[in-house]
């Protein structure tokens, strides 16, 4: 645009010029030189792209990426920021033509719009797909993949009466290859639209035609978990060991001897998978296998030895044979080694670990009776609160009261010495919500036993040895 205007220009200056008489001579007025808008560099405007994307700026990501698409025209990353930037904004039917330009090829085009609703998830959204569904199967009417995905998405939904309709058709429609691929989608909706017999057939006649991945024998024995068909399909899973011995095949048998209640057979795999498969302890912590798990029961009678870091000194901090019990009442007996040298009793009233939000960290030699405070353990009120809402207020430091959060730990498990091993607790973790990581917690991930493990505070405690 800019080199149109300033050919104009040039053009009406000459034009001017020439009908000039050359008779008249005047003063010359300098000229203004043409304010001239530099143009952005792709580059620049590649990071503005992704700077709005990211800040879900979607309005400005798609005006940026229609520039950008006009420089770079087959750029697939700038034309799919600016499709999912229409999804999010559900400007549905303006992304679905665009995949229509962009992808020539009609099966392609109308495979990836009927994946659109998955990839974006809109199920969990509560958001429905059918547009996106209709549309490829008005596009590529002899493609089964929209057909089967629609079917999948409907049995998702509970109607199944059409889910089965329509995953029917465009199973027939998959070439062999693509049928291979969508046997779990397939065998999912038979399963759910209540025909049970036809999708166990066809999961076993996919292992027995030699294609048994994880995915088709997870499908297959989750069949059996949902019917609560346990003892078959335990025997089933123990029929394919003996043929092939394979991980999976253990793994779905203690995932089923799990669902049936039977944790010592569940661990048993368990067992087998870390030492024969070097699954190590991912099964055993799963099932909370005695193997791996520290004694942490409330009718265990154990001795806590936890570190204390505060002002610079380093002591032990000892909590022996506490009696617990959530319904009545908590009690323990506690020693501070080193130059603190002090021990106490501590009881917990029944309406402390009813209700308290307030926790007694400091201690002086002398018994004490709690009746609002909590010490070493969180109240029923605390963990309730954690559990179903995800964050509570404590006051765990005498400086400053919090509202502290579960934080999602990939692996949520702390790591304590016990007899000189090292064995797992269930833990959540905890961060105070005003972003202040100096604050954290981690308490034992079990309403019987609420145990605090760790706190990084004021001050730091953390549980090192259980004897």
């Amino acid at each position: 645009m800019y080199k149109i205007l300033l050919l104009i220009v040039i053009s009406l200056t000459t034009t001017a010029l020439f009908a000039q008489k050359p008779t008249v001579v005047a003063s010359a007025t300098p000229a203004v030189p043409a304010k001239v808008v530099p143009m952005v560099s792709t580059k620049e405007l590649k990071k503005q792209l992704e700077s709005n994307f990211k800040r879900k700026r979607y309005k400005n990501a798609i005006t940026i990426a229609d520039t950008l698409l006009t420089r770079l025209k087959k750029d697939e990353n700038i034309f799919m920021k600016k499709l999912a930037s229409k999804i999010y904004l559900k400007m549905d039917k303006q992304a679905i033509a665009d995949l229509k330009v962009w992808y020539k090829n009609k099966d392609t085009a109308a495979t990836i719009i009927a994946f659109m609703p998955y990839q974006f998830e809109f199920v969990a959204k509560k958001r429905s797909g059918d547009i996106y569904y209709k549309s490829a199967m008005s596009w590529a009417p002899k493609n089964g993949m929209p057909y089967i995905l629609y079917g999948a998405q409907l049995a998702d939904a509970g109607n199944s009466a059409d889910a089965i309709t329509y995953a029917r058709k465009g199973y027939g429609l998959l070439p062999a290859r693509y049928k291979v691929t969508f046997a779990g989608t397939y065998a999912f909706v038979l399963h759910i639209s209540g025909e049970k017999d036809e999708a166990y057939k066809l999961m076993e006649n996919e292992i027995a035609e030699g294609r048994n991945t994880s995915e088709n024998i997870r499908d297959y024995f989750n069949f059996y978990i949902k019917d609560k068909r346990y003892n078959e399909g335990i025997d089933k899973a123990t029929e394919y060991i003996a043929k092939d011995s394979l991980a999976m095949y253990y793994v779905e048998r203690a995932e089923l001897y799990n669902a049936s209640g039977n944790g010592e057979k569940a661990c048993e795999d368990a067992v087998v998978l870390k030492e024969k498969f070097e699954e190590y302890d991912y099964w055993l912590k799963k099932y909370n296998c005695a193997q791996i798990m520290a004694p942490v029961a409330p009718s265990m009678q154990r001795t806590y030895i936890y570190e204390v870091v505060f002002q610079g000194k380093i002591y032990d901090y000892r909590v022996t044979n506490p009696k617990v019990d959530m319904d009545k009442g908590i009690s323990f007996k506690y020693k501070m080694t080193g130059d603190v040298g002090i021990t106490g009793l501590i009881n917990m009233s029944k309406e402390a670990i009813d209700t308290a939000h307030v926790q007694m960290n400091r201690f002086n030699g002398k018994n004490v009776d709690l009746t609002d405070q909590t010490s070493v353990w969180v109240s029923n009120a605390v963990f309730n609160e954690l559990k179903t809402t995800g964050e509570s207020f404590i006051q765990a430091s005498i400086f400053s009261a919090q509202v502290f959060q579960v934080v999602t730990d990939d692996d949520p498990f702390y790591v304590v010495k016990v007899d000189d091993q090292d064995k797992y607790i269930r833990c959540i973790h905890l961060v105070s919500k005003d972003g202040d990581d100096s604050q954290e917690l981690w308490i034992n991930d079990d309403p019987k036993n609420p145990l605090i493990l760790k706190m990084k505070l004021d001050f730091a405690i953390e549980l090192k040895q259980i004897l």
